[in-house]
């Protein structure tokens, strides 16, 4: 049921990068039984996150909806169940069958098992990974015409630490002085850690399985280049917030780690 691809295209990179909230796929036998309408899941989803993803040669992303697994929480609370599990939205119009939800947890776990193939097959060749968990978050809660949420508690880029020892955010506080100021759209990007998302299932599951070879950072981005309501992308704002993003993590890996991520083509932008 649950659908992703993989995407392994320099192994001599000790980087990889994960969308996996960008789906919205639902197979027949979920949607008969949602009560979420396709906008209101779209809305709550990540979209184009994968075209994020995508620019960096390792990157793994789901096609799935996160209401039908949502591979971001633990295995039991994976699957949506009742409106407490999605933020008071009426996320079902009758139970979930035992076997479907054996099947959909069963479906996490298999995610997890290929993760950690790729991840270990990555690091048999690197003495250290590092993991771009990639997210967007909501900021105009109020409706399609409200004002945004209040900028204070709303930045642009967060990077969340989740599960991260002290002596490691040095590591992050230099990709956040990279991005923080960096101009998009003809304003400072206003870049901060552990604002409203700290990171979750994923990268806590990845920095304490491997707390000593790997770092991986939940990163949200804020959805000012697409209307989180009627989910058009504004493709122009986008391209810019990739590019801009790819040359400040592409600029901190190699001063950090001394990882030489190749430039961003025409073909790259492109394809993502």
């Amino acid at each position: 049921m649950l659908t992703s691809s993989v995407n392994i295209g320099d192994e001599s990179l000790p980087l990889l990068a994960t969308a996996i909230h960008n789906g919205h796929q639902m197979p027949p036998e979920m949607l008969e039984i949602c009560g979420i309408d396709a906008a209101g899941r779209l809305r709550e989803e990540d979209p184009f996150t994968g075209e994020m993803a995508a620019l960096f040669p390792n990157h793994m992303v789901v096609e799935s909806s996160r209401f039908l697994v949502d591979l971001n929480r633990a295995p039991e609370k994976a699957v949506y169940l009742k409106p407490e599990d999605c933020w008071g939205l009426p996320v079902r119009t009758e139970t979930v069958p035992q076997p479907l939800l054996d099947r959909l947890r069963e479906d996490h776990a298999s995610w997890y098992r290929l993760l950690r193939y790729q991840i270990d097959c990555l690091l048999q060749l690197h003495p250290r990974l590092v993991v771009l968990d990639l997210h967007s978050y909501n900021h105009r809660r109020g409706g399609p015409n409200a004002e945004p949420d209040p900028q204070i508690s709303n930045p642009d880029i967060i990077i969340g630490r989740s599960n991260l020892g002290h002596a490691r955010y040095q590591e992050t506080e230099a990709l956040c002085r990279l991005l923080d100021g960096q101009i998009h759209r003809g304003s400072p990007l206003d870049c901060r850690q552990d604002v409203k998302f700290t990171g979750g299932h994923l990268s806590r599951w990845l920095n304490s399985t491997y707390p000593d070879r790997l770092i991986c950072l939940a990163i949200e981005f804020k959805k000012t280049f697409m209307d989180e309501w009627s989910g058009e992308l504004d493709r122009l704002a986008w391209a810019e917030l990739k590019r801009l993003f790819f040359c400040q993590v592409r600029a901190w890996l190699s001063s950090q780690y001394g990882i030489h991520l190749p430039p961003l083509s025409a073909q790259n932008m492109t394809g993502a």
